[in-house]
């Protein structure tokens, strides 16, 4: 693993996204090779996408992801607010169930 560690920033444009498959990559002048990037690694509200020439600031670990050695931790659309997906939202739904039995 290189010094380079999620906590840095980096801003990038987007050269590929497969929508159907949820994943593309980034281009970066600062990394040496293109960035993997998953569609949930993208914080914006509501649907998770990135555009192909999109601009956007990221942050990444090096990790061996498909043949890039580069994958995207958190991905937001460059100059826009890093909005977790799920902010707002409330607890999900959750049940459950308890057995006795007589004795």
């Amino acid at each position: 693993m290189s010094d380079t560690t999620s906590a840095e920033v980096f801003s990038g444009c987007v050269l590929e996204w497969h929508s159907e498959e949820g994943w593309g990559v980034i281009a970066s002048d600062a990394l040496p090779d293109g960035v993997w990037a998953h569609y949930s690694a993208i914080e914006v509200e509501g649907y998770r996408e990135l555009t192909v020439g999109q601009s956007v600031t990221f942050s990444a670990e090096q990790a061996e992801q498909d043949e890039y050695s580069w994958r995207a931790v958190s991905v937001w659309p460059e100059g826009g607010a890093r909005r977790s997906p799920h902010e707002g939202e409330g607890p999900g739904f959750s049940s459950g169930l308890n057995i006795t039995f007589d004795s």
